[in-house]
């Protein structure tokens, strides 16, 4: 989601505010099925130290609504943040994942599931967003279009407005070093890895594009993403925490 995916008269930030505080959420959320929360939905060790609440934890029923692709070849990693309500509580933070997923998948974007392969919240919990990506590499969407070769994580909040948690910081960089652990990313921020782009607003499709090996959406496409608060950190503090923790459980 990021912010430029709205226009100023119905931002992302106004609907997915709304989603979860206003009174038109509510409506929203009755047509919604009643789905699992964390409590009967265990999260999965993934790794010692890191813990993942599946899809279903917050999706239930709910599922991708076409076909999903898998990701051929995964290069790097991207983050984002969704440009939501940053205040939530624990037992909120299923119901405020579903609400993205129905604006990923209802007219405006029309995708056919979440964008992202992952979230993490503001206690620093994981969860599974695209289907399938638990599993394994899953092609992604993102506003501004995917070039192609990440898998893409959410911190679930607006960082252009407020800072991340100490807990969701540690949390993104668990997530970051395990995935960089799986797909062998080498998390040192002093290399850049390069592809051919697949088309965003950035980068043409056909275009040879370096990035980094943890990179924030802003360098993919025309967009703040993943807010002030949270970019300069991705190239500071997260990759240093991420590869020390790909480095113990590797």
């Amino acid at each position: 989601m990021c912010e430029c995916e709205l226009q100023q008269a119905a931002t992302r930030r106004t609907f997915l505010g709304a989603a979860a505080l206003s009174v038109p959420a509510l409506l929203l959320a009755k047509r919604v099925p009643r789905v699992a929360t964390p409590a009967s939905v265990e999260p999965i060790e993934v790794a010692p130290g890191l813990t993942i609440y599946p899809r279903e934890a917050w999706a239930g029923k709910l599922r991708a609504r076409r076909p999903l692709q898998p990701e051929p070849e995964v290069k790097f990693l991207l983050v984002h943040h969704s440009a939501g309500t940053t205040v939530y509580s624990k037992a909120q933070v299923p119901s405020v994942i579903r609400n993205i997923f129905l604006f990923h998948t209802g007219t405006r974007k029309a995708w056919p599931d979440t964008c992202y392969n992952f979230f993490v919240d503001r206690y620093g919990q994981a969860w599974e967003g695209r289907s399938g990506s638990l599993a394994g590499p899953v092609m992604a969407d993102a506003t501004g279009g995917s070039q192609g070769f990440a898998q893409l994580v959410c911190l679930l909040g607006d960082f252009d407005k407020t800072e991340p948690t100490e807990e969701m910081m540690n949390g993104l960089s668990r997530l970051l070093g395990w995935l960089g652990e799986r797909y062998d990313i080498k998390l040192d921020q002093k290399q850049t890895v390069s592809f051919i782009s697949r088309g965003s607003n950035k980068w043409k499709k056909g275009v040879r594009v370096k990035a980094r090996p943890i990179s924030g959406h802003r360098d993919m496409s025309q967009t703040a993403c993943p807010g002030k608060n949270v970019y300069p950190l991705l190239a500071r503090t997260v990759p240093q925490k991420a590869a020390e923790f790909k480095n113990r459980i590797g």
